[in-house]
């Protein structure tokens, strides 16, 4: 009888998880709150449970015996995933690093010991104590919930006026019902990925900087891998993302860090998870430029199996680029599967569809779809991005 591995979370970011885990002969238990999701199809067996539902996951690795539990590109399946293993004494990416990565506030005060410079900030439960948080730090700030992920919650604040919307938006989106307020710094936008090996050493795997839609509700258009810094700069982000890894604990599985490079040259840290990218980078543009099958790598480590990580980067120009059409309503999209047969295009899709009415985004979760696109020059790739959006077209109704 084959093993069984218990994956949680089975929408589209998580199905090349699920898909690979079948490549390698193993059962899968698949959990997701969605009985349709797109990972199904991969389960042997499937049950429709939300990934905060601890109490219920954790009895039905029991009854069915699990030998391995994994997750990926989400916070909250990530997190149980680590729970469950630790409860059944299963290996895991480490109960404390999870405590702390998924919690903003706890994470900056584990980070501040280390002396690693981030955002002056506050954690705050009132809305009085946001307000005296902005006395103190000064306009304008970034107010954000201390538990969630995908810009849910967060907003610029430039105004006093500004700050009760923010704080009860912010609230809104906070699980803990805490909310953070902290210095807004102007910079370049970054992310580095990361992989830990069997000995619990941190590897850096790639770093890319990032084009932001402009406005009170950041939400990020592009991602570009490698980030355009200097060496200098490169490896001074290198250098601190190791710095942050070591000082939150972490030892196994992804990591994923988001950092603001000001004029000055200055890292400062915006937050790191133990989890893969979101928006299939650790499923799809990791692997590319780490010539590694990395998702096979992880599941042989849940399930306790001795397996050595070996990577193979290659010198390759990335590009994750989010689709923000015009409002209004969808009459139909054209282009689609022209799109996919360029010569690059590692990955298109779409997140809205015909009679779809759409709006500018407020967060990651509204962008409208997104390509992964990869060349061999920076030149090349803004080429092949051109193509793109000049082959992709959206009529609309009444227009």
């Amino acid at each position: 009888m084959s093993k069984i591995l218990m994956v949680i979370g089975g929408n589209w970011e998580q199905e090349i998880l699920a898909e690979t885990a079948k490549s390698m002969g193993l059962r899968l238990l698949l959990t997701d709150p969605d009985e349709n999701c797109a990972a199904k199809k991969h389960a042997d067996i499937f049950y429709r449970v939300e990934p905060r539902d601890l109490t219920r996951l954790l009895t039905l690795a029991k009854k069915h015996s699990v030998a391995g539990v994994i997750a990926d590109e989400c916070d909250y399946s990530h997190y149980a995933a680590v729970v469950i293993a630790h409860h059944l004494g299963l290996p895991s990416d480490g109960l404390a690093a999870a405590q702390v990565t998924t919690n903003k506030a706890w994470m900056r005060e584990m980070v501040r010991e280390a002396a690693v410079m981030q955002p002056r900030f506050f954690a705050c439960n009132t809305l009085e104590q946001s307000l005296k948080a902005v006395n103190l730090i000064g306009l304008p700030v970034i107010v954000k919930p201390v538990d969630n992920r995908g810009a849910f919650g967060v907003s610029i604040v430039r105004t006093n006026a500004e700050l009760e919307t923010a704080f009860l938006e912010a609230l809104m989106n906070a699980h803990s019902r805490q909310v953070i307020v902290e210095a807004f710094v102007e910079g370049t936008h970054i992310t580095v990925d990361g992989i830990c090996d069997e000995a619990g050493c941190h590897h850096n795997l790639a770093m890319a900087s990032k084009k932001i839609l402009p406005g009170e509700k950041p939400v990020i258009t592009d991602v570009v891998y490698p980030a355009r810094l200097s060496e200098e700069l490169t490896r001074h982000v290198y250098d601190v993302n190791q710095k942050v890894v070591a000082a939150l604990g972490i030892h196994a599985g992804f990591t994923h860090s988001e950092y603001i490079v000001d004029d000055k040259g200055r890292c400062f840290l915006v937050e790191t998870a133990n989890r893969g990218g979101g928006v299939l980078t650790s499923a799809k543009i990791l692997p590319f430029l780490a010539g590694a099958d990395l998702y096979q790598y992880l599941i042989r480590r849940a399930l306790g199996e001795t397996h050595k990580l070996v990577l193979s980067p290659v010198d390759r120009q990335v590009l994750l680029t989010f689709f923000v059409f015009e409002n209004g309503v969808i009459d139909s999209i054209k282009g689609f599967d022209a799109v996919h047969a360029l010569d690059g295009v590692l990955h298109v899709q779409l997140l809205v569809s015909a009679g779809q009415t759409i709006n500018r985004p407020k967060n990651g979760a509204q962008r409208h779809g997104f390509a992964i696109l990869s060349a061999e020059s920076a030149a090349e790739l803004e080429q092949l991005q051109a193509s793109v959006r000049s082959t992709l077209q959206v009529h609309y109704a009444n227009k």
